[in-house]
């Protein structure tokens, strides 16, 4: 019992500590001489995904009126 307790707490212990990320160096941030970063361009993005979903919307509602007719022809 005692082994699985202490092989657990390490496997977490090394896990977590995978996941830090390192220090940065001393000079990280202060070089002036940089431009700030330029935005991602985010509206040709939204309109293909508003468009991906207005697609996948009207093929759901299209599939759900025919099931709903062939339940009616059957009854």
């Amino acid at each position: 019992m005692k082994t699985k307790t202490i092989l657990t707490i390490l496997i977490l212990i090394i896990s977590i500590n995978t996941y830090c990320q390192p220090t940065p160096p001393a000079t990280h941030g202060n070089n002036v001489t940089t431009s700030q970063p330029q935005s991602a361009p985010i509206g040709t993005s939204t309109s293909l995904l508003l468009g991906l979903a207005t697609i996948y919307t009207s093929a759901r509602i299209y599939v759900k009126r025919i099931r709903e007719e062939k339940k009616d022809k059957e009854s």
